[in-house]
């Protein structure tokens, strides 16, 4: 994955963190702190589930490839958020 891709993937991931936690918690939204749920509430891949009322339905759409989501530096982006919220999650 080059660089650019990389800091674009950050970005748009960041700002779909930043929307979910306008309108819910980092416990809700990761369902009691699973990081499964948390890269699924995301949806860098596409959102799973029936959207949230408060989701335009544009949003959360598929962001990234196969390859890129297989990606260990799209680990490292999901990884580094996640526990980022973790580690400050009583202030979330």
């Amino acid at each position: 994955m080059k660089e650019d891709r990389f800091i674009e993937i950050a970005k748009e991931a960041h700002r779909r963190v930043d929307l979910w936690l306008d309108n819910s918690t980092f416990k809700e939204m990761s369902c009691q702190y699973s990081q499964m749920r948390f890269e699924m509430a995301i949806g860098m891949a596409g959102y799973p589930f029936e959207k949230e009322s408060w989701m335009n339905k544009e949003d959360f759409k598929r962001f990234i490839t196969d390859d890129e989501f297989e990606h260990p530096k799209y680990n490292h982006i999901v990884d580094c958020f996640f526990n980022e919220l973790l580690n400050h999650k009583e202030e979330i």
